[in-house]
């Protein structure tokens, strides 16, 4: 009898722990939700920058390490480290073309699917959706920028433009194919819960366009004298924003320049503003129904209440005074993506609920009280929603531009995060580019150098 009981513990104990060995045991944000661990970097102590490079350089080498490298590469490039930053995110995009290369069905695969319906979505490796992506190759963009390339540049750019065409071309398909998977369960029963986040997702009409990135590659092209390819890149930003007149005033300009009406000496000061922290996933419980009864689970979620509204950067230079103006709301996007991957994670819910009962009263059945409660506290420990995402995004995309003389001119600049000056240089029919962030409290203004003369 006491080698059958020792033997039905280590039945239970191998019940409880084979979806973590399935899994790799890499389900760090089983026990400490993603938001917890990046306040590190999202709010640094003075004096541990290097400690938190440590960190993520270790962590992106783990089950969800390109989310640890997007990070990474954002640091980098705004601690100053152009070089390091444009190593990393070449890792990042790397990891983006080989996971997307790879057959959908693979041992490993299948490994992670079954530990995510014992567990959570957590034990399911990190994949950037595409607002994440472009986003990388923006950032890639601007380290090229940086580093005085202007072939890289262009390619990068190019490579945004191409990751916005592609996910627009897949969304159709893939909503289409949750909507065919979803058909046999009653989603209109959770629509109370979601209604935070569908007012969130609201503010913002695709989950991946981002006019930021558009605005940032049609600055390029006309610095350069691409006029038709600026030009398209306008009309997309204005399409996304489409009762912005100066977004407006931009396509007619460009749209005169193809006519040879060009401007004699001056030229553009744009300005890229950051601005404060895109919200962290939130956690809410579900009641998903059982053959057994109701089941709470945990769901990731999105409230209007967690944004921040926009506050613009304001940008004074050869008697002039602009500020800038929201191109991405990236909490919007973050809530958008969800919302749309929310039938998929509702699918995914359903038969996770039904497998834990199963489990808990299998344990109750064969173990009694002991493997009641076993199961029970497994069930609760492992019971997190997935709140994993890029945080070290700003929660707006920001820019703006003036046209000023020819020649050196001061910038001052003034926003939430502070004041900042910088002097800059003014090529005829050139684009200087100021690149602001917030980091620690503070602006954190760089600029990069001028683009001008065909490519």
């Amino acid at each position: 009898m006491e080698a059958d009981r020792g033997w039905n513990g280590k039945k239970l104990w191998l019940m409880l722990v084979m979806p973590l060995w399935l899994t790799g045991c890499a389900v760090g944000s089983l026990f400490q939700p993603y938001p917890s661990q990046a306040q590190s970097w999202v709010h640094p102590a003075p004096g541990r920058d290097a400690a938190i490079v440590q960190h993520l350089e270790r962590a992106g080498k783990g089950r969800d390490g390109v989310l640890y490298l997007q990070e990474l590469g954002l640091l980098q490039q705004r601690l100053g480290n152009d070089a390091a930053s444009r190593t990393v995110f070449a890792d990042v995009i790397n990891h983006y073309e080989h996971t997307d290369a790879q057959a959908l069905i693979r041992v490993t695969g299948l490994a992670s699917q079954t530990g995510a319906l014992l567990i959570n979505d957590n034990a399911l490796p990190y994949r950037a959706p595409d607002y994440e992506r472009i986003f990388t190759h923006s950032y890639q963009a601007l380290n090229y920028w940086a580093a005085g390339d202007v072939t890289g540049t262009a390619v990068e750019l190019r490579r945004a433009a191409q990751a916005q065409r592609l996910a627009e071309q897949r969304r159709e398909g893939e909503l289409a194919e949750v909507d065919e998977d979803a058909a046999s369960l009653d989603l209109s029963q959770y629509q109370g819960y979601f209604e935070g986040l569908d007012a969130a997702a609201g503010a913002v009409k695709s989950s991946f366009q981002n006019a930021w990135t558009f605005y940032l590659s049609a600055l390029f092209w006309e610095a350069h004298g691409e006029y038709n390819d600026a030009l398209v890149d306008y009309k997309k930003a204005l399409e996304l924003h489409p009762r912005a007149d100066w977004l407006k005033a931009d396509v007619q300009r460009v749209s005169r320049a193809l006519d040879g009406h060009r401007e004699q000496g001056t030229g553009t000061v744009a300005v890229l503003y950051e601005q404060g922290e895109v919200p962290a996933r939130q956690e809410v419980s579900l009641p998903i129904p059982t053959p057994h009864g109701l089941f709470l689970v945990a769901f990731p979620s999105y409230s209007v209440m967690s944004r921040s509204a926009p506050r613009p950067l304001t940008f004074e230079i050869g008697g002039q005074t602009a500020q800038t103006r929201v191109l991405a709301d990236v909490g919007a996007l973050a809530a958008r993506n969800l919302r749309e991957q929310a039938p998929a994670m509702l699918i995914r819910q359903v038969l996770r609920a039904t497998g834990k009962y199963n489990l808990q009263k299998k344990a109750n059945d064969d173990f009694g009280s002991a493997g009641a409660f076993l199961t029970q506290l497994f069930n609760l420990i492992s019971e997190q929603a997935d709140r994993r995402s890029w945080l070290g995004l700003p929660a707006y995309a920001q820019a703006g531009r003036v046209t000023v003389p020819v020649g050196e001119q001061q910038v001052l600049l003034s926003g939430p995060g502070g004041d900042a000056s910088v002097t800059v240089p003014v090529a005829e029919r050139g684009l200087t580019l100021i690149h602001v962030t917030e980091r620690a409290g503070r602006l954190v203004a760089r600029v990069l150098p001028v683009q001008e003369g065909p490519l």
